[in-house]
């Protein structure tokens, strides 16, 4: 029986010692408890079948590898809870994101409060996007943040010596709510001209829905495919960004690339859009299908 599903059971009965069967365990959280929830990180995996903690932990140690190693202990609901030895570990973790397992992408975060399972919500990852196509006044900081956040919460933004954002496309670390479709594109919004288009590419997404664009599912078996062709779709492979020897390119032609598990880092990929900057973009329009989000730049 699920965690949650035992909590609603035992909530539904009424005893009359009820209130003599609650502990307070703040001196404990002082101590071995805060110092358990500060090493720790819970992850939720989106896979569509159960996950084997010995699998996860095997084919994690291959891409984490941590300097102290870590712990991994199943929580119900395909949740686990990674214990690290230390706080270096921990940071290199989480900010190495997004994780995958067989293609499934594994939420992270630290715990909240005291780290009660039901309350945490695994409603955010984060992910290194692609704005292409951008004009050329628009490759600075300040405007790069404004279309991010038409995305989601900017965490980091790529840049170069100089900083500033010049290439074929520019690099933002952005969090992003995968209970939401993914997003398509964004327009800068022109006074008295056409609104130019920013087509959003994702580095290192795991498998999502090319019908209804949700992380977590295959079209194939998302309650709203109709049996329509792959390529009518109003998500594609298009939307992906290879990692290959260190180099960052976009997907044009297949799906490969769904099936990474994080080998690439970030520094790799850093180094790799630098390596490219220069060279012509490449542009994948899908007309009324992509969802919009104006910005206005000022």
């Amino acid at each position: 029986m699920e965690t949650e599903e035992l909590i609603r059971k035992y909530k539904a009965i009424t005893l009359e010692d009820d209130k003599t069967s609650r502990v307070a365990i703040g001196e404990i959280m002082k101590g071995k408890g805060k110092q358990l929830v500060a090493g720790s990180l819970l992850g939720r995996v989106l896979h569509p079948r159960g996950v084997s903690r010995e699998g996860l932990k095997s084919a994690l140690q291959q891409v984490w590898r941590t300097v102290e190693g870590f712990r991994v202990e199943s929580l119900g609901s395909k949740t686990f809870l990674f214990k690290f030895a230390s706080e270096a570990d921990k940071r290199k973790v989480l900010s190495g994101g997004p994780w995958h397992f067989e293609r499934a992408l594994i939420v992270l975060k630290e715990p909240s409060g005291i780290g009660e399972i039901t309350k945490q919500a695994f409603t955010h990852s984060a992910f290194w996007v692609q704005l292409h196509n951008l004009p050329v006044g628009c490759m600075e900081q300040e405007t790069v943040r404004m279309l991010g956040e038409a995305i989601g919460s900017v965490e980091e933004i790529d840049t170069d010596e100089e900083g500033e954002c010049i290439g074929k496309y520019t690099r933002v670390r952005i969090s992003i709510d995968i209970t939401q479709p993914l997003k398509k594109i964004i327009y800068v919004e022109q006074e008295g001209e056409e609104d130019i288009p920013i087509p959003v590419v994702y580095e290192r997404l795991p498998d999502f829905c090319f019908c209804c664009g949700l992380i977590g599912h295959p079209y194939n078996e998302c309650d709203k495919y109709e049996g329509q062709a792959r390529d009518k779709l109003a998500y594609g492979v298009w939307m992906l960004a290879v990692q290959l020897y260190g180099r960052s390119k976009v997907n044009r032609s297949s799906e490969k690339g769904q099936n990474a598990t994080g080998t690439s880092t970030n520094q790799s990929a850093k180094a790799g859009h630098k390596e490219q900057r220069g060279n012509s973009p490449a542009k994948r329009q899908q007309g009324s299908q992509w969802n919009r989000a104006n910005v206005k730049r000022t």
